[in-house]
């Protein structure tokens, strides 16, 4: 076990890089940067070569004595991130003021909050009850995390503050002694207080505004004709040098609340779409300017959009294939995020993401890693050689274990419905890199195109291996008769072939004639014995006789009456587990747990199934997902 802890350790090695036990192995998973720390904490009781092993991979005794755990121990980071957090609200009188760049005594309070505001919402979403933690910080702060967005509630803190200060906001007059952000906004929440929630209202309240006097609030300013002309001005000429309206919300442009502006004629346009009238003539105006600067997702997401969008029609290239490795770290976090959501995204979003080259199909093929490029360079190697990949799991190709690696490609793609980077390279280098048929049958399909055209004839294991195709070939799938014929094999040039001649009175015949009559199938083991006769043994022989060619027609005659499915081109344990199956059907009893996982893995392999293979699960209940 140990061992095998190491070659997985070394393999990570070469693939992502050192692995840094001074920040507690980064770039590992749980278990393997476990099993590293845990080496490094008991270096000194290793066996020398263990500690010989380790320093191959960059484990000396210097860096295992600097090494940090894999994590942090959860409970106590919390307790001690939760007092920063008390420090804070006992300093600010709110949560909400702290932004994603706040630092409170070395922790990023900021960041961390906003980690636990989306883990709450989605515990919430799941559950219906706050987390454990959730009460925690409401315990500090009820409106830690609001049901609206925190610039409302920063702004309602900055409101409380200058009531708490000895102020009254005077509705009437315009809230005289505010700033004039200030003012702005709560004369907004005068005007929309209606589509306000109950809480918003609670909150309202309690710094002096009441319904009745909402009403009673003087007019919002740079509402007139002609302030919104000159606003329009200033958003043409934003959007001139940046390209863009989604501007944030403090952006200044030559001196003017830009930011502010916009937020309130988003407002607008949408307490207009709320209520079903139609776009204003100030909203056609702006979606004239930009037709995205008020999109029904956030304004964060179309500002990253634009950014990435300026630089694409700048001539930088987008480099799907790859991690994004040519934007900077932070849109390439982006692009990463939108390739794994894509189906989630809003249509539009689509359609913009596509003009910047990333489309479905793009999204949905994961990039390869350095690797996988490694590997994908011997498999080219190798095709080049052999006319083939489909190699046995032991093929080594220039010390690398191509076999291996191959093998593992194809059950992922047995396994993923969505395309592969890898997986559409091997296709490009051999089509048949992952048949739906036996991998021994596409060597020797390799090795009889390849040896066909040889100056002293076609070798003799060639020979058989056609004989073999000639006589399966109604078993054959049409992509495999379809290889065949592009090799000249087709059932109408059948040679003449010498035959073993078998009586269909033979014991092995007797005995399979009686057993097909007790259980209604031949699908038995090898080690299946009837009346003292070795019957699975026969008909092991048997099969592998009629695929070389060397049965004769009678005895397959005789065994396709008693079942046609004796010698299926399929694996027999296949076959064994689908009468197991079948059986369970026809008696209405529950399978069993072996049997439930083997049915549901032809559920989801059913693509990469024989035609009769669905035919057969089809009759007895079990169809594709």
């Amino acid at each position: 076990m140990w061992q095998r802890f190491y070659y997985q350790a070394r393999d990570h090695t070469r693939a992502h890089g050192a692995l840094r036990p001074e920040h507690g192995f980064p770039t590992t998973g749980f278990g393997l940067g476990e099993w590293l720390y845990n080496q490094c904490t008991g270096y000194d009781t290793l066996h020398p070569g263990q500690q010989r092993l380790l320093a191959d991979i960059g484990l000396t005794r210097e860096s295992a004595r600097a090494a940090l755990p894999r994590r942090k121990h959860m409970a106590t980071h919390f307790q001690r991130v939760l007092a920063c957090v008390r420090t804070y609200a006992d300093t600010h009188g709110t949560l909400v003021n702290a932004t994603t760049d706040t630092v409170q005594d070395g922790i990023k309070l900021g960041q961390w909050l906003s980690n636990q505001r989306s883990k709450d919402r989605a515990h919430q979403l799941r559950h219906g009850t706050p987390s454990p933690r959730a009460l925690a910080l409401s315990a500090i702060d009820p409106w830690w995390n609001p049901p609206w967005t925190l610039e409302w509630q920063r702004s309602w803190h900055q409101a409380r503050t200058h009531v708490d200060g000895g102020h009254v906001l005077d509705t009437a007059a315009g809230f005289p002694g505010t700033g004039s952000a200030l003012a702005t906004w709560l004369t907004t929440q005068c005007a929309q207080y209606d589509t306000l929630l109950p809480d918003q209202h609670g909150l309202l309240a309690r710094i002096g505004i009441t319904a009745a006097q909402a009403r009673s609030a003087a007019a919002r300013p740079a509402e007139s004709e002609a302030d919104f002309a000159t606003a329009l001005g200033y958003a043409r000429s934003y959007h001139a040098v940046h390209g863009t309206l989604a501007a944030a919300v403090d952006t200044v442009h030559d001196g003017f609340q830009l930011g502010r502006w916009l937020r309130r004629q988003r407002q607008h346009a949408r307490d207009h779409a709320h209520r079903g009238t139609p776009p204003s003539a100030p909203t056609k105006a702006l979606s004239a300017v930009d037709p995205w600067w008020c999109p029904p997702w956030s304004l964060a997401w179309q500002h990253a959009w634009q950014q990435i969008h300026d630089q694409i029609k700048a001539g930088h290239q987008l480099d799907a294939d790859h991690p994004f490795r040519s934007f900077a770290p932070t849109q390439r976090a982006w692009l990463r995020l939108q390739r794994t959501h894509y189906d989630d995204l809003h249509p539009d979003q689509q359609r913009l993401l596509t003009n910047i080259g990333l489309t479905r199909e793009t999204a949905r093929t994961r990039p390869l890693n350095p690797y996988a490029e490694t590997a994908l360079k011997h498999a080219r190697a190798y095709a080049d050689t052999h006319h083939t990949l489909a190699v046995a799991y032991s093929t080594v190709h220039d010390g690398f274990p191509l076999g291996r690696w191959l093998n593992d490609q194809r059950q992922q793609a047995r396994r993923d419905t969505t395309p592969n980077a890898r997986h559409q390279a091997l296709t490009t280098i051999d089509p048949w890199w992952n048949p739906p048929w036996d991998l021994a049958w596409q060597r020797a399909c390799t090795r009889a195109r390849t040896t066909q055209n040889r100056p002293h004839g076609v070798p003799a294991d060639v020979r058989t291996w056609i004989r073999a195709q000639h006589t399966a070939w109604t078993l054959l799938r049409p992509q495999q008769q379809r290889l065949l014929t592009d090799l000249d094999i087709t059932p109408e040039a059948t040679a003449r072939r010498r035959t073993s001649r078998v009586y269909p009175t033979s014991p092995g015949l007797t005995h399979a004639r009686t057993y097909a009559q007790a259980h209604g199938h031949l699908a038995c083991s090898k080690d299946t014995r009837h009346d003292g006769f070795a019957l699975g043994d026969w008909l092991v022989q048997t099969r592998r006789r009629a695929r070389q060619g060397r049965l004769s027609p009678t005895t397959s005659h005789v065994l396709e009456a008693l079942d046609p499915w004796w010698n299926p081109p399929w694996p027999s344990i296949w076959q064994r587990t689908y009468q197991q199956t079948k059986l369970n059907y026809r008696n209405g009893q529950a399978p069993s747990p072996t049997l439930q996982r083997w049915t549901e893995r032809q559920r989801t392999r059913w693509n990469t199934l024989h035609p009769d293979q669905q035919h057969l699960l089809t009759t007895i209940g079990i169809h594709p997902r």
